[in-house]
């Protein structure tokens, strides 16, 4: 199995997250999606420390509205 990369991304709308609330221009990073293997995202709070899983329907949900890309 490959490494998947993790993304930066800025909290844009508050929400909540694996028993966290995440507020605007809060930073969390989440891994890539593993299409072959299934594997779910994960998510990083800005510290780096591991959060919780999430399906793809959450990730492109908090795409819409809650978070955007930071390139880095």
């Amino acid at each position: 199995m490959g490494i998947r990369k993790i993304d930066k991304y800025q909290v844009v709308n508050r929400f909540s997250l694996g028993k966290c609330m995440y507020d605007t221009s809060d930073y969390i990073y989440i891994q890539e999606h593993d299409p072959i293997h299934g594997e779910p995202q994960k998510v990083f709070s800005a510290s780096k420390e591991y959060v919780t899983d999430i399906s793809s329907e959450i990730y492109l949900s908090l795409c819409q509205g809650f978070v955007v890309l930071i390139d880095e």
